[in-house]
């Protein structure tokens, strides 16, 4: 009975606690509802109620009531938006965040309540000084960080859209957004690739390519994952709860469901145990998740067309092509299919071209499309192609579309930027067809030298020269530049104009093996760092075979307790 007694007298106390602190919460709303009835009587005469919510806001302040100065904050600014003082709302989110022993909870509370005022200022001019007043409150403050990232983004448009793309690139670039620990993933990632967009705008190609670097692609799958989950658990609660909003899961979701309960569960009963992060709810105004991605890969073909490497703009249009928003829309995966085929034949010869050669051909949607189909089929077979017979096939076609691709950059670039920036704009459309015609030339003289080196032992030059649809001369440079490059391994004998291939074994014979090579012809040989790594091998395999013949021996002396030493004696 007497622990009962004393139960009850601890509830009624708690109850007397929180009864009295509804009590104080009401007496302040009515008191700051007062005052602000005053201020609307009296809109111009605001010192005098200004100075009395001071006053008050000092008061609980000091008494380290985190309740009631956020409010006081709040009705201050408040006051000061309807009599549309905007000087006075910069003044006073100054001096309201710096005064003494301010509280944490107050400044977040100013810095949330004039961001919601942003929207309704008069003019950019005012709004650019709350907007620099609020970043200059939250720097340094890891309490409002979100805030701070959402202010910059918001600053940086301000620049970019009254065209000084310097300053908005340099904006964004002093924030360190991955160091940023209460944003979601999905606003990092956008805020990168923002970062990225400004500096190719502000034609800084080096820094755009080291924050390329801070997004892993990878990073999307992971966010998928998260958001997937999350989902999951409030259409679960949400069945749980029951009421209008309810949404009953089907067979596949509760599977789902259960696999990520058992994760969870793992990942408690497991010895190293990871923090979670509470992260902020994502801007509305992010993209989702589908569009990032999308718009990621387009950043990086536009860096690399600038950097000329054809092989990794074709990495970003394959992946572009496993994008969910162009995988099943013909309008889009077309453009896309195109140009993975052009620049994977435009890239010079090597296992990854060619890798990525056989993948695109094989690609169901390109059989869809039978002119590339067949022009890829050109460069993985073993024929000769005749290039004036390409060139009147293809040239206007490639001409067209890497015209029509650039026409559409400079269009969208003149969109974004308006009269005054700095921004170049390149207008060689025709060179560029004509340089990438050129380089086209090129793979296709390319991979007519492989053939040749395939079904040639010797040749003459000027037969070479014929198959090639160049001069002597030319064949001869090209040649040259093809075994420098160690693509291709021949000899030209000048004086008599006539080019012997060596055929190399790709395939690394042990040396013990010499007498079964020597039936082979004798332009056939093995490439040294072949011969090497066999050496290499061969060697692994011996000292492998001596340990495992020690043991061995020492396992039967030890059976039959014999003194190796002895024997040896």
């Amino acid at each position: 009975m007497m622990r009962e007694n004393i139960i009850n007298k601890d509830n009624n106390k708690q109850m007397t606690t929180r009864e009295r602190q509804h009590i104080e919460v009401a007496k302040l709303e009515a008191e700051l509802n007062a005052l602000k009835v005053d201020a609307f009587a009296k809109p111009g005469n605001l010192s005098p109620i200004l100075e009395k919510m001071l006053v008050l806001e000092k008061s609980y302040r000091l008494s380290a009531d985190f309740v009631a100065t956020p409010r006081l904050c709040v009705a201050i600014l408040a006051v000061l938006r309807q009599a549309n003082d905007w000087q006075g709302i910069c003044e006073h989110v100054i001096l309201l965040s710096k005064r003494r022993a301010q509280l944490k909870q107050a400044i977040g509370a100013v810095v949330r309540e004039a961001m919601s005022y942003i929207d309704e200022t008069p003019d950019v001019k005012t709004k650019t000084q709350l907007i620099e007043t609020l970043n200059e409150v939250a720097s340094g403050k890891i309490f409002v960080e979100v805030e701070k990232a959402r202010l910059t983004r918001i600053l940086a448009r301000l620049h970019e859209e009254a065209g000084r793309i310097s300053e908005a690139a340099s904006v964004m670039q002093e924030v360190a957004i991955e160091t940023y620990g209460a944003l979601s993933k999905r606003e990092k990632v956008f805020f990168i690739e923002e970062q990225i967009r400004l500096c190719m705008k502000n034609d800084d190609y080096v820094r755009a390519r080291i924050l390329s670097r801070k997004i892993n692609v990878r990073s999307f799958d992971e966010i998928k994952r998260l958001e997937e989950k999350e989902a999951l658990k409030k259409k679960k609660k949400l069945e749980e709860e029951g009421g209008i909003d309810a949404m009953m899961m089907d067979e596949d979701e509760k599977k789902r469901f259960e696999e990520v309960e058992k994760e969870e569960k793992k990942e408690k009963e497991s010895a190293v145990q990871h923090a979670k992060g509470v992260f902020a709810e994502t801007d509305p105004s992010v993209p989702d998740l589908p569009t990032l991605r999308l718009n990621y890969h387009n950043l990086m073909v536009q860096y690399f067309e600038r950097e000329k490497d054809y092989l990794e703009q074709c990495r970003c249009y394959k992946a572009i092509l496993e994008c969910e928003l162009v995988k099943e829309d013909k309008s889009k995966y077309e453009p896309a299919m195109e140009s993975c085929a052009w620049l994977v034949i435009l890239s010079e010869r090597d296992p990854m071209q060619q890798s990525l050669l056989h993948q695109t051909l094989n690609d169901d949607r390109l059989k869809e499309m039978k002119t590339y189909e067949e022009l890829l089929k050109k460069f993985t077979t073993y024929e000769i192609i005749r290039w004036d017979e390409l060139s009147e096939t293809y040239a206007e076609e490639i001409t067209k579309h890497f015209a029509a691709g650039h026409s559409n950059q400079q269009k969208q670039e003149e969109m974004n930027v308006k009269a005054g920036t700095t921004m170049k704009v390149d207008s060689s459309a025709d060179g560029k067809a004509t340089t990438k015609l050129e380089d086209l030339q090129s793979r296709v003289i390319e991979h007519n030298l492989f053939v040749v080196a395939k079904y040639y032992n010797r040749i003459s030059l000027s037969r070479l020269s014929e198959l090639l649809c160049l001069t002597v001369d030319e064949a001869e440079t090209r040649l040259s530049k093809s075994v420098c490059s160690k693509k291709v391994h021949a000899k030209i004998d000048r004086p008599n104009g006539i080019a012997t291939f060596r055929k190399v074994n790709n395939n690394s014979t042990s040396p013990g093996n010499e007498k079964d090579g020597s039936n082979a012809s004798s332009s056939s040989e093995t490439a040294p760092d072949q011969l090497l790594n066999s050496w290499v091998n061969n060697v692994d395999s011996l000292l492998a075979a001596l340990d495992k013949a020690g043991n061995l021996i020492y396992k039967e002396a030890m059976t039959h307790k014999v003194s190796l030493l002895t024997l040896e004696a």
